[in-house]
């Protein structure tokens, strides 16, 4: 790739996958201006004329135009089109803070682009069966392609894609920025309802940003009573589950000292043939003259 000087004038940003961020740009912008611009952008050459066209650097672009800047740095780079769509993609996708929205909304663009290069991995198929059927091979030939490339999970990849086709365009865009695009389960959540109210939601969302519950939102849309409170079980159990196994142990640990009667038959009542088995040989030990066979497994 050659590196040279463009004038931001010659330079096309054209439509980008990922919005930009007006704090991230006027941080860069400040940078920027005091040192300089530290990091290409990436540009093609568009036929025979003096225009470039943007594929990787759409922050940096527009902070340079806040600096006051008359000319970026560039790599320009040799690819068609839609290579170099992959590349703005894969150069958005190694960034840590890409959002579950911005990740999907890549990954699944990404699907498509490869779709483009890669031929032989789509089949035609008109019927709703033949599609189904098809894209059962299709997913995991572009998904172990794409994981490889970019070193995420096969289980991310597919998860994320058919979250992006969950969420009607619309909303995606209208929710982009918002809390609701950094939480996936939430996400989850709101591709599971009906597009008329996924954009109910989406406004609501730009209304009334403290309510961060997707569920609570559809219960004060549609005006529903508010679920009863848990029960104290209820709630520890839902703390329980949070737990990692060596918190687990600790609270296995103080609740069994504060009732041991009730914790031995519990674990006696709820254990397997092998866990009695284990229960009496730690047992055993400790009670003189007590007989493995007086237990009964």
């Amino acid at each position: 790739m050659n590196v040279i000087e463009i004038p931001l004038s010659q330079i096309e940003v054209g439509d980008r996958l990922r919005t930009v961020d007006p704090a991230w740009v006027e941080f860069l912008a400040a940078s920027i201006a005091e040192r300089g611009q530290d990091t290409p952008i990436w540009v093609r050459k568009l036929g025979r004329g003096d225009k470039y066209s943007l594929i990787a650097g759409g922050h940096r672009m527009a902070a340079l135009k806040e600096a006051g800047k008359e000319v970026a740095i560039a790599s320009v780079v040799k690819a068609t089109e839609t290579e170099a769509q992959l590349l703005e993609i894969d150069e958005n996708l190694i960034r840590r803070e890409l959002t579950p929205l911005d990740r999907a909304t890549f990954l699944a663009q990404r699907k498509t682009v490869y779709e483009k290069l890669h031929p032989e991995t789509k089949q035609g198929g008109d019927r709703k069966s033949d599609q189904s059927a098809e894209l059962c091979g299709l997913i995991p030939a572009f998904s172990e392609a794409t994981a490889e490339k970019l070193g995420l999970s096969r289980r991310t990849i597919e998860t994320a894609v058919q979250l992006h086709g969950l969420i009607v365009e619309d909303v995606r865009k209208t929710i982009s920025g918002t809390w609701l695009a950094g939480s996936g389960a939430q996400l989850l959540t709101l591709g599971k309802l009906t597009p008329d109210l996924q954009r109910k939601v989406a406004f609501f969302v730009i209304k009334h940003p403290d309510v961060r519950n997707v569920g609570e939102i559809v219960r004060q849309i549609e005006n529903l009573p508010k679920p009863p409170a848990p029960e104290k079980l209820e709630k520890f159990l839902s703390f329980w589950r949070k737990c990692d196994p060596e918190e687990r142990e600790q609270i296995v640990a103080y609740a069994a000292a504060q009732m041991p009667s009730a914790a031995c038959r519990a674990a006696w009542d709820k254990a397997s043939d092998y866990e009695k088995q284990t229960i009496v040989e730690d047992f055993a030990p400790r009670f003189p003259g007590f007989a493995k066979t007086q237990v009964a497994a």
